[in-house]
């Protein structure tokens, strides 16, 4: 009888598995579940690559063996673009052969790519750490940037700064954005300076000390003039009473992002020109309510409380949000925080024509689903099948002492 038994919990568990495996290869088929597997580049991209001819074109540098398996996926990759520019040129560096290449551009992994001009004269150059249509286009975007703007991160009354390592620090955002193509200085905050006129944007990084009214009298003439502002408050930052007189908005109190959560993962945004097509998660270490008038809000916790808006403001834009731990050395690798990152800043600097294409998830490596699909399979393994082992284990304790 125990024999028997055994036979049908064995004969139940290969068919869990057989069901399973069945439907994770009609998962990756797109059989009925909806992925988007078509690779075939947007219009918009097509257009773009076509422009980088002649003394304009295009060489990308992968630092990866050739004969690795992430060489071959990259050039598998690289393959559509190819096709829309034959001029588009693909070099494999080995970083184990080449480490003077490596410390020259600041390799930081496996597959990493160098976007630059053939033309060794023109000696822009951007990285690529993803790899995805919407990365490699906008780094073509900026290659082709001809004007010399810049991105100043504000010093002085307790904000982050760019030359702190720990964990609160903002160094590694300062690498990563300076290795895709932004020009960054840092700056005390002081009304006697007199900035350049290709400082295109300000960040202000979460101060802990209120702005006097002076200093915000600065910055609204800086707006005034044509330079955006990204201005970042924190759960531990000072209430800021002049600037949000001076742009019209209120930080309120840290507000729960999730229910009972006040840390979580964000994957569903606001309509907004920086959110368009980004369907990847940002992380939140604890964030401010932001109340704002005549603002568009970018992200919103579960409750629909918004907690980052923007704003058009007459000559320049205005970026508030409630968290800065986001873009800190801590979390700024965490999730998809880089590429929110980059799309706030691109917006501040009138980037507009950037390209926007939902990122496609690997088939081979990842398996997206649906929250139909996940409430399905829930019930089936944690429900289902439980219950039916259990029905047929007492069925037969049932026959043994009947």
């Amino acid at each position: 009888m125990k024999k028997t038994l055994m036979k049908k919990y064995a004969l139940l568990t290969v068919l869990a598995l057989v069901f399973f495996s069945i439907f994770l290869f009609l998962e990756k088929q797109n059989y009925n579940f909806n992925l988007d597997h078509n690779n075939d580049l947007s219009m918009q991209s097509k257009q773009l690559i076509k422009t980088f001819v002649n003394g304009d074109s295009i060489k990308i540098e992968v630092y990866s063996n050739k004969n690795s398996a992430v060489s071959k996926k990259i050039s598998q990759f690289i393959k559509q673009f190819y096709q829309v520019n034959k001029q588009l040129k693909l070099e494999f560096i080995d970083p184990v052969t080449n480490p003077s290449l490596v410390t020259l551009n600041a390799i930081s992994m496996q597959g990493e790519m160098v976007l630059k001009y053939q033309d060794e004269n023109k000696v822009k150059k951007i990285n690529i750490t993803e790899l995805s249509e919407t990365a490699l286009v906008n780094a073509l975007l900026k290659l082709g940037i001809k004007e010399d703007k810049w991105l100043v991160i504000a010093e002085g009354f307790g904000m982050r700064s760019i030359n702190d390592e720990s964990t609160k620090g903002l160094t590694t955002m300062l690498v990563y954005l300076k290795k895709i193509g932004y020009h960054i200085a840092r700056m005390p905050l002081n009304t006697a300076v007199q900035l350049p006129e290709n400082v295109k944007v300000i960040v202000l990084p979460a101060p802990t000390i209120q702005l006097d009214e002076a200093s915000v009298n600065w910055l609204k003439k800086q707006s005034d003039q044509g330079i955006s502002i990204w201005w970042m408050q924190d759960v531990l930052s000072e209430k800021q009473l002049y600037l949000e007189l001076a742009y019209d908005t209120v930080t309120g109190k840290k507000t729960m992002l999730d229910n009972t959560k006040y840390s979580t993962v964000l994957s569903e945004f606001s309509n907004h020109k920086i959110t368009e097509n980004f369907n990847q998660p940002v992380y939140f270490a604890e964030a401010n309510e932001i109340v704002a008038n005549n603002a568009q809000a970018i992200v919103k916790t579960n409750q629909g409380v918004p907690i980052a808006v923007s704003k058009q403001l007459p000559n320049s834009r205005l970026i508030v949000t409630g968290d800065a731990d986001f873009i800190s050395n801590q979390y700024i690798n965490v999730a998809a925080n880089r590429n929110f990152t980059t799309r706030i800043l691109d917006w501040l600097f009138y980037y507009d024509n950037r390209v926007n294409v939902p990122v496609v998830i690997n088939n081979h490596t990842q398996l997206l689903l649906s929250q139909k699909q996940l409430i399905f399979l829930s019930i089936t393994f944690l429900i289902v099948i439980p219950l039916v082992l259990l029905v047929t284990a007492l069925i037969k304790y049932r026959d043994k002492h009947a």
